[in-house]
């Protein structure tokens, strides 16, 4: 074919992760003068490439020669690195300006070309079934030009649900038993390229009803996986974004929980070379769930995973409703997903401050009154119920629980709440917050962001 055939570009749909607000984009191929123009006789030959705004055709990057060019009776091969800035949806163009023997005659013939690729930010996508998207109910989520998806066959796509399908994916490792749903991560793309202002590209590994070990390093198939994807999409991602937990909640597992994930963690940092961020999702509930302690260890280790390991970041989801027994419904998602994005806005670009109310301090103010303050509250929290029992709190001792009669709060409280207790604690007492399979429906909220406090388990009072 006659003009610029480009061996290596972007692909279309593709999403460029930035770097300090640019990417760089490595083009190879080759050319050929158009037999028509070697006829009437050529000069001189230059292998060109631009770069335009798909939505007005403006030029970002007008006419530029390409560089390290080698030609042959009027063909030849190149290599050229472009400096992109973030933004988008660009349109790449190649042209081959042909200069004729004869004065001022030039030709400018066809080039390959790049649709619809952008350089913002890509994430990965980990986790279960709330993370492949198992929300089967309904909720408006359309999708947009400039949130991206790598689709499970390999091929970069705009975005929409079900995001974890699998069509001419062929064997895959997160290959969904059923048709998969709802997904919080559209609404997360859109509301962070609204904050960003970039696009925002998705890479889709998690699998419903995934265990910890299938992504345990070195051997985990869904790990494996994983490190497949980063193969196929260049390795540079503004996060990992990690929900599950659910298939870990019994005794054999959940007391491995917080290692396992230190070492995932640890291990797929190294994999990439760099401390990729992770923005990770505190386990919801299960209706009639067993094993309420081990619900509670698995929330407790990801609460804690926010202190231990570095730029780990999470969100609780206790007020999140559910389509069935334990999947997020479709609004759900799309609420989790709209959060997750001024998380992510606030660590990533300083977008306003947003994260969940966490336990700070416990105080016995008097013999039957706890004190408990919180970082991260705006102002103060809406109290649902003030009835002990629906508070979300349980405290314990050697004597066994403890009644917990009143929740006392506030606006001049701010940041704390008090429980009214029956009696006075012992020395070995321990609080925990919304730990069980299905706790409380209404927990407290901070009363501007409405997210609930982090989950915690058994932290001891004195």
């Amino acid at each position: 074919m006659h003009g610029i055939t480009l061996t290596k570009r972007p692909a279309d749909w593709e999403i460029l992760q930035q770097i300090h607000g640019s990417a760089k984009i490595l083009l190879e191929g080759t050319f050929q003068v158009h037999p028509a123009a070697i006829q009437v006789g050529v000069k001189k030959v230059r292998p060109l490439v631009r770069i335009l705004k798909e939505e007005d055709n403006s030029q970002v990057i007008p006419w530029t020669e390409m560089d390290h060019y080698v030609q042959k009776d009027f063909s030849g091969s190149f290599s050229h690195t472009l400096s992109v800035p973030q933004g988008g949806l660009y349109r790449l163009e190649t042209s081959l300006e042909t200069q004729s023997t004869l004065p001022e005659v030039t030709w400018l013939y066809r080039g390959d070309c790049s649709l619809h690729f952008g350089v913002g930010n890509l994430f990965l996508i980990a986790g279960q079934s709330n993370s492949a998207g198992h929300a089967w109910d309904a909720a408006m989520d359309p999708p947009v030009p400039g949130v991206h998806l790598f689709r499970n066959r390999n091929c970069w796509d705009m975005a929409c649900h079900p995001m974890n399908e699998s069509t001419d994916a062929g064997s895959l490792a997160n290959e969904e038993m059923g048709i998969p749903g709802i997904s919080p991560y559209l609404a997360f793309g859109k509301g962070f390229m609204e904050l960003s202002h970039c696009p925002v590209g998705f890479i889709q590994t998690a699998l419903g009803g995934s265990s910890m070990k299938q992504w345990l390093p070195p051997s985990g198939e869904l790990y494996q996986n994983l490190l497949d994807k980063i193969q196929l999409t260049k390795g540079l991602y503004a996060g990992v974004l990690w929900y599950q937990g659910c298939s870990d909640a019994d005794p054999e597992n959940a007391p491995l929980y917080e290692e396992r994930f230190d070492h995932f963690v640890k291990e797929l940092r190294s994999a990439l070379g760099y401390e990729i961020p992770f923005f990770t999702i505190q386990l919801n509930r299960q209706i009639g769930g067993l094993h309420d302690d081990c619900w509670g260890m698995i929330r407790e280790a990801q609460r804690r995973a926010a202190f231990t390991i570095p730029s780990l970041y999470v969100l609780p989801t206790t007020n999140c409703p559910l389509s069935d027994g334990i999947h997020n419904s479709a609004h759900g998602n799309v609420l989790l997903g709209e959060k997750l994005a001024k998380l992510c806005g606030y660590i990533l670009y300083e977008t306003a401050s947003y994260g969940a109310p966490t336990l700070q301090k416990i105080e016995l103010e008097r013999d039957n009154c706890l004190k408990l303050t919180f970082a991260n509250v705006a102002l103060g929290f809406v109290i649902y119920s003030t009835l002990g029992r629906e508070g979300g709190f349980t405290l314990t001792d050697g004597q066994g629980e403890i009644p917990i009669e009143r929740l006392l709060h506030t606006r001049q409280d701010g940041p704390s709440i008090r429980l009214l207790l029956k009696r006075t604690p012992q020395k070995d007492a321990l609080l925990s917050f919304c730990f069980q399979a299905d706790p409380v429906k209404l927990p407290p909220v901070d009363e501007v962001t409405y997210l609930p406090p982090l989950s915690f388990y058994k932290l001891p009072v004195f």
